[in-house]
């Protein structure tokens, strides 16, 4: 029973940790779709840090991890708001009609042209601060002011897209957000299990200290 409770325990904290890591990445790239590399790359660190390996090779891996994670949200094709995004091959398990197709790629689409306009204000307003920087001429006050306004942009922003795919979410019938749901559900357990297997990794040598 006690094995039980600390099981379910786990799984509880793994979510909540990974969905905290997702609203923070959220909020800081606003960015819908890259909410979730945070939690994903977190579980995988964290299974990488129990093989025991040095630490200039989990580095190296977890590079490489985190590459492949960019690679799969950038397939993505569609994102559910507060559970995180389907790859192209799920989506299309789940046969859309011509309807909640054409949805599906309105929303796609605008998303796309959101993330560019995004990429380049940033890259406009890091091309501006080191301008300031080279001449010697800074200003805080300003700075704060257009930070702050960055952030009430990108959260209307995210704001409007959330809204586009609840929409594409409210299109699906029964059957297809159950199989959506069984999806994240599944994704959950995984996460919960790599979790347990970490707890179970690092009591080993403890154990082993009390037996000799």
């Amino acid at each position: 029973m006690q094995r039980s409770i600390s099981s379910v325990s786990i799984k509880l904290a793994t979510l909540t940790a990974a969905l905290a890591l997702s609203g923070a990445a959220y909020a800081a790239t606003g960015t819908a779709a890259s909410a979730p590399v945070a939690a994903q790359t977190a579980v995988s660190a964290t299974a990488s840090d129990a093989t025991g390996k040095p630490s200039a090779h989990r580095h190296h891996k977890s590079g490489d991890h985190h590459k492949s994670k960019r690679g799969h949200m950038r397939d993505a094709a569609m994102w559910v708001p507060g559970y995180g995004p389907l790859d192209t091959k799920f989506v299309e398990s789940l046969a859309l009609n011509d309807t909640q197709a054409k949805l599906l790629k309105d929303t796609q689409a605008e998303q796309k042209a959101s993330r560019e306009a995004r990429r380049d204000a940033m890259k406009t307003a890091r091309t501006e601060g080191l301008e300031q920087l080279k001449s010697g001429k800074i200003d805080p006050h300003a700075k704060l002011k257009q930070t702050e306004e960055a952030h009430k942009q990108a959260y209307a922003e995210r704001s409007k897209l959330d809204g586009k795919w609840l929409a594409v979410w409210d299109a699906l019938d029964a059957a297809q957000q159950e199989k959506v749901a069984a999806k994240f559900n599944e994704r959950a357990e995984k996460f919960a299990k790599r979790a347990e297997n970490h707890k179970q990794r690092k009591a080993a040598p403890d154990t082993a200290k009390v037996a000799s």
